[in-house]
């Protein structure tokens, strides 16, 4: 099986973490400036499908139910829906950006030519293959599966991940609650949670931080961000603020809108996780703070105005892939040593280089910003 000469169809196989989704519409976007006239698919979890619906770029997203049924009736599944939606399937490609076994199968199910990693599971499979470089963004390795496409080198390298920007209906109640009838506020989001244990940075560090934005300046406004299941740990990081001026959004601000209200936001301050990709592809200011996983791992900030905040020279970082739950070394020196004082002043350094505020994501910014 070949590649075909005439590109009708991209199906995108993604079902990594979300904000590996996230990063994958950098390859979207480039996909739809090579190829005008195709038409492009994703394959991904619930989760992917709801933080990117109504992607201009996409023309269609189909669920992969990885876990709710036996595997073959998940592939049937997947092959059904995507057979209604291809303009042609002679003309169309899958491109794999997953490097699962389970992915490896499900490609080799839809019965089209494959573009995969060479490192991918089984990706022997593939009629295609590229290498993951270890040494650059995620956002250019995942571009790079076009490249068996005749995409080149230059404009992989100008790949940048993209998410529309939208606006709160002004009556809204979580325009409400982010008081955006007020223009002289300065709203500062904090995502504080992430699924590795080892990538928080202590609560009590984060209500440090808080409370020296909120003595700083009074015209700033904090706004807590998380999933439904972080709400003990922002409980945390909120007690003892005043109220007034800490805004929890917790069960209020599901994926669907982030697209709405990372915009309102001066700046965005969170770990190594999928808040800090889409501050990326939503091009909010952003101030990423890194322990167990370094930036050079290939998930640092991509926006205009960005800074990362970390403890530097220590040996053991970093200590694994995603970072584990517990500290290996039992010292969790890499988040433990990074001070409030050190992120309040990459915070105000951000906040002093930011633009106005705006809703057009029309323009790219330089992806890979010089580093602070």
């Amino acid at each position: 099986m070949k590649l075909p000469d005439r590109i009708t169809d991209i199906v995108w196989l993604q079902t990594a973490f979300i904000g590996d989704i996230v990063l994958t519409t950098a390859a979207f976007a480039l996909a739809f400036e090579r190829f005008p006239g195709a038409r492009q698919h994703l394959v991904t979890t619930k989760v992917g499908a709801v933080a990117l619906a109504g992607h201009p770029h996409l023309a269609s997203t189909v669920v992969f139910e990885k876990g709710r049924a036996g595997l073959l009736a998940s592939f049937r599944a997947v092959r059904t829906t995507l057979g209604k939606n291809l303009a042609d399937p002679r003309g169309a490609v899958l491109v794999s950006a997953h490097r699962s076994h389970r992915s490896s199968l499900l490609g080799r199910y839809l019965r089209l030519p494959t573009i995969n990693y060479r490192e991918a599971a089984w990706g022997g499979f593939a009629t295609a293959r590229v290498p993951r470089l270890a040494v650059v963004h995620e956002t250019l390795r995942l571009a790079l599966l076009l490249e068996p496409l005749g995409v080149p080198r230059e404009a992989i390298m100008a790949a940048r991940p993209f998410l529309p920007q939208a606006a709160l209906a002004p009556d809204s109640e979580l325009a409400r609650l982010l008081r955006l009838d007020d223009p002289s506020l300065v709203r500062i989001g904090i995502s504080p949670g992430s699924q590795w244990r080892t990538k928080e940075w202590p609560a009590e560090s984060y209500r440090a931080l808080a409370r020296a934005l909120l003595d700083h300046d009074p015209r700033y406004l904090i706004i807590l961000l998380g999933a439904a299941s972080e709400g003990a740990l922002v409980s945390v990081v909120k007690a003892g603020l005043p109220p007034e001026r800490v805004v929890d959004t917790i069960g209020k601000a599901p994926l669907k809108v982030l697209n709405a209200v990372f915009p309102t936001l001066a700046v965005h301050i969170g770990n190594d996780s999928s808040p800090l990709q889409f501050a990326s592809a939503l091009d909010t200011p952003t101030v990423a703070l890194f322990g167990p996983t370094t930036p050079q791992m290939g998930f640092g900030p991509l926006a205009r105005h960005s800074r990362v905040a970390e403890v530097s020279g220590l040996a053991c970082r970093p200590c694994s892939d995603h970072g584990p739950n517990v500290c290996p070394l039992g010292h969790f020196k890499c988040m433990r040593e990074l001070t409030p004082a050190a992120v309040l002043e990459a915070t105000l350094a951000v906040l002093a280089a930011r633009p106005a505020l705006t809703v057009d994501n029309a323009k790219a910014p330089d992806p890979f910003p010089s580093p602070p």
